[in-house]
């Protein structure tokens, strides 16, 4: 995702009361993904028993792929959770098929308008989910001949779910929702859009120098932001840990990030942490190492390259700033990729600032 130099007029915020709903029963359908949430997971056991048939019954529309349809009205702050769900009743029949289809099949090799328009790949996405699973091959064909019924079936569970419990769970986070906006908001007037972007975690990387977002994901998109088609960012308490992008037409361009209390300001580190990083910063073959992870995730090879150091020299740095919690490493395949830790920074920064605006004895 780019950004351009006036980014800050093609960016928006907002939350939904019904895509939050949504993110909640999603978390229901798949508990052991969201630790986190496993308060809220306890609570919902205490919903009428044939409710909680219904969901699971119905849960393969927000299991893994979430429609778009949705998001209906995110972006209006004043829309109510009846009004987003009167205009997804009222979207085109082939809008419905598409995002319906796309929660049977695997999204990462079939798009929902070839399985509309095409029999072909239609008919070999059928096959191969017959083969796991016939209910649900049927349920496909179903969508692609009248998406309605299986819409409004899934509708009429949300809603008995938003009365017998997340009306009053969403009175509850909304006041959260609403200081991640205005946070995010002080974060872009104060000092831009990539140190707000920086905290939208996780699963979010940046490029300042080049003015990209990048979200790892098989669905690969190359896309500019623009006043003619802007961004918003939706705060969520219950998409953690996921961050959820649309950006297919015709639905309008969102992330939907995790906010509130699980993405925290940093907090003060005391002296001795301060001194640790700092000792872990006071190096220059250390501190070209977090200039280079600045820009993107690297290996050791690559930083040895970059640096014209021996791996194992960059190994004995990494060690260092990995125990200070300068650094945090990842497998991919062969490889381990380290990343620098923005919140850390900021921590120690903020606790730099806050010791030199302390009073004198």
């Amino acid at each position: 995702m780019r950004f351009a130099a006036a980014a800050e007029e093609q960016i928006g915020f907002t939350m939904s009361p019904l895509l939050e709903a949504v993110h909640s029963w999603h978390v229901l359908a798949g508990p052991g993904h969201h630790a986190l949430h496993l308060p809220w997971v306890r609570r919902c056991r205490e919903l009428p028993a044939a409710l909680r048939r219904q969901m699971r019954e119905h849960s393969f529309v927000v299991a893994d792929y979430i429609p778009a349809f949705f998001e209906c009205r995110a972006d209006d702050h004043e829309a109510t959770f009846d009004e987003q769900l009167a205009v997804v009743r009222s979207l085109p029949p082939e809008d419905l098929a598409v995002e319906l289809s796309q929660t049977i099949v695997d999204t990462t090799r079939y798009r929902g308008r070839d399985l509309i328009h095409n029999a072909a790949v239609r008919d070999a996405a059928l096959a191969e989910v017959e083969l796991v699973d016939p209910r649900r091959a049927e349920r496909l064909r179903s969508i692609v001949a009248d998406p309605a019924p299986v819409l409004e079936a899934a509708l009429a569970v949300v809603e008995d779910y938003w009365s017998a419990a997340f009306v009053s769970e969403w009175e509850r986070i909304e006041p959260q929702l609403h200081y991640a906006l205005a946070r995010a908001g002080r974060r872009i007037v104060h000092e831009g859009v990539f140190p707000m972007l920086r905290t939208l975690t996780p699963q979010i990387r940046i490029d300042p120098g080049r003015r990209l977002l990048h979200l790892d994901r098989p669905h690969e998109h190359d896309i500019t932001v623009t006043h003619e088609r802007p961004v918003t960012f939706t705060a969520s308490h219950y998409v953690w840990p996921h961050v959820r992008v649309t950006c297919d037409e015709p639905w309008p361009m969102r992330v939907t990030f995790p906010a509130g209390p699980l993405t925290p300001e940093p907090q003060s580190a005391s002296q001795e942490e301060i001194l640790t990083v700092l000792r872990a910063l006071a190096a220059a073959p250390r501190l070209q190492i977090v200039a280079a992870l600045s820009e993107q995730s690297r290996s050791t090879q690559e930083l040895a390259t970059l640096l014209g150091l021996s791996e194992s020299v960059i190994s004995r740095h990494l060690k260092q700033m990995t125990q200070a919690g300068l650094t945090t490493a990842r497998r991919e395949g062969y490889y381990v990729l380290y990343t620098i830790s923005h919140t850390r920074l900021s921590q120690i920064t903020t606790s730099l600032a806050d010791l030199a605006k302390a009073p004198r004895a």
